[in-house]
């Protein structure tokens, strides 16, 4: 018996392999006669034409052995859940896993037992269509991890979920039923190009190998030999004085090729920081990818769930960035109000239940729910509450933004991550700004079968995140540990929240009586609204830098950019108190003049 990272590889004879193969062909014969009972039944028959269109393929041991295994295993670990009834279904099907079981395929006689059964509950009939989707996808999933993606794996683990409805049925009817979590049709929030995608096989390969026993031989990759490259090894001084050193080992990687989703290494410890800050309730829910900075993995998610001319809501005012790629992209953008509690949760419900029915109903709402960029605003938990129940109410994915949620000046609230019952959170996280901008590393975390998606459209894409800094920023971490990166955390916060005083100050001091604004409790700005002045736009770029001094003004942050908005967004990350004295005091004199006009 040979264990890798991931299965049980137990060696067959071909003798031994043909009854399972006989076993699978019965399956199918007692599926399609199912089928045909339930036709109403249209999850079922997706999945069908799903695994007509899988061939016979690298038929062996291995693979034959991590279907039976994992169909095996869901009926154990159900049979575990019916007899303590201590945990919710989703918590098992949370460690649904193909490793360590030894397991056998229901009979021919059992299977026409089992259906004969399931036909007297239409009960447990109306839970299977929301039910075998979310187990199938959960199998290809892990089948795709390891290139196992073929038709008998997959009949197995369907043959199977029937085999377990019904124990289920036999020992506990209702309490099944009752305590079964609403599972989401991710597919339904697929754009068209996502729903195409398909793996790399060269980038499968990559993985493969990077969890293959060190003794593995590989001829498969088109990776550049290490020891040509002019770099051995580097030294970096951190500001404390103290080293981190890439010897020539760690060098050697951080300058090759890396599986998609991230080193692996600093993917738990990624995984870690969720769990430390956000405490997932179902964290082997989701998976994560280390991206290019999170402005990438934004774009990303946007393709990953949108076809042009698609709705999305947003932030109004919203972060600059992602009004441009939403445009480019040939989204249709819905605005919702914001205040200093960050999205409107009444406009937001307003605008869904008066949705025109000639348009086609939104899939997501994308907010940045901790010092948003431009306003500055936070939620508060009785908001995000609020929101994630309209999300649930229609049926939403939520992309959580959040690259300011270490730049937090009071106790971080709740993330919508964090309260994530269903598995309809996106998140997206950045260490632009407390690492390095520069180094270009932030992080999705997402339900898997959209994990999957992402990390295919990046295969063909990026490929990966910098080698170096996935490098550079993994010995930091393991120098510093959780509790050196929440000092740091901590310190940078006090920084942001002291420059934020000294520029609230020198507002209060030169811009008294000519605008308004809310104090934020986290990130880097100030949202200015300036009274008795509508176009900030001609203001800023021709009388105020004529003064030399520069602010951005509040149309960038609009959907509409043809009309005049009386905001401006002052930042304070950079400037020294005597810029920000200096800077508001020009600016002040702009205001007078032109109010005085």
């Amino acid at each position: 018996m040979v264990k890798t990272n991931k299965t049980q590889s137990i060696l067959y004879s071909l003798d031994e392999l043909r009854p399972i193969r006989s076993s699978v062909d019965q399956c199918r014969t007692h599926l399609m006669k199912f089928i045909e009972q339930y036709k109403s039944m249209n999850v079922l028959d997706v999945e069908t034409r799903l695994l007509n269109r899988c061939v016979y393929k690298n038929w062996n041991a291995r693979r034959a052995e991590l279907g039976i295994q994992a169909s095996r295993r869901t009926v154990r670990l159900l049979e575990q859940f019916l007899s303590k009834r201590e945990q919710h279904l989703e918590q098992i099907l949370s460690e649904f896993k193909p490793d360590h079981v030894e397991i056998r395929l229901p009979s021919r006689g059992t299977l026409n037992q089992l259906l004969n059964s399931l036909e007297e509950s239409s009960l447990l009939l109306s839970k299977v269509k929301r039910f075998s989707k979310v187990t199938v996808d959960r199998l290809r999933v892990e089948c795709n991890r390891a290139n196992y993606v073929h038709y008998n794996i997959l009949m197995m683990s369907l043959c199977s979920r029937i085999y377990f409805l019904v124990v289920a049925l036999e020992k506990s009817q209702k309490e099944f039923c009752f305590n079964m979590p609403v599972y989401l049709d991710y597919a339904r929030f697929l754009s068209k190009a996502a729903t195409r995608r398909q793996p790399s096989a060269i980038r499968e390969a990559t993985q493969l190998f990077a969890r293959s026993p060190p003794t593995t031989i590989s001829f498969a990759s088109g990776s550049p030999n290490t020891s040509l490259f002019p770099f051995k090894e580097a030294t970096i001084t951190l500001i404390d004085g103290t080293n981190i050193q890439l010897d020539p080992s760690a060098m050697s990687k951080a300058l090759q090729y890396l599986p998609t989703p991230g080193q692996a290494d600093l993917l738990d410890w990624f995984k870690k920081l969720q769990n430390r800050y956000h405490s997932p309730r179902d964290f082997k829910r989701y998976d994560l990818c280390i991206t290019n900075g999170s402005m990438e993995g934004l774009g990303k998610v946007f393709e990953l769930v949108l076809n042009p001319g698609d709705s999305i809501l947003v932030d109004s005012p919203c972060y600059s960035g992602s009004l441009d790629f939403l445009r480019g992209f040939g989204a249709d953008i819905v605005s919702i109000d914001t205040d200093s509690n960050g999205m409107n949760d009444k406009h937001l419900n307003e605008i869904l239940s008066n949705w025109p029915e000639t348009k086609t109903f939104p899939k997501a709402l994308y907010t940045i729910p901790n010092g948003s960029n431009p306003t500055g605003a936070s939620m508060n938990f009785e908001r995000r509450k609020t929101i994630y129940e309209i999300a649930k109410k229609y049926d939403l994915l939520i992309i959580e933004d959040d690259p300011y949620y270490f730049l937090q000046f009071t106790k971080p609230e709740p993330s919508f991550l964090s309260m994530d019952i269903d598995g309809r959170v996106i998140r997206l996280d950045s260490m632009s700004k407390v690492l390095s901008a520069g180094m270009r590393l932030g992080f999705v975390t997402a339900p898997v079968p959209l994990w999957q998606k992402l990390v295919y459209h990046q295969q063909v894409t990026s490929m990966h995140a910098s080698s170096l800094s996935q490098m550079v920023a993994l010995k930091l971490f393991e120098k510093w540990n959780l509790s050196g990166f929440d000092e740091h955390t901590q310190r940078i916060a006090k920084f942001y929240e002291n420059q934020k005083t000294l520029m609230i100050d020198a507002i209060s001091k030169h811009l008294k009586d000519m605008v308004t604004f809310n104090e934020p409790t986290a990130g880097m700005f100030i949202w200015i609204k300036i009274l008795g002045i509508q176009d900030t736009r001609k203001l800023i770029y021709e009388k105020a830098l004529a003064k030399e001094v520069l602010l951005l003004p509040g149309s960038a942050f609009f959907v509409d950019q043809s009309k005049s908005y009386p905001f401006v967004r002052v930042s304070y990350s950079l400037c020294t108190p005597e810029q920000m004295e200096t800077g508001m005091t020009r600016f002040g004199k702009v205001l007078r003049e032109e109010l005085a006009c």
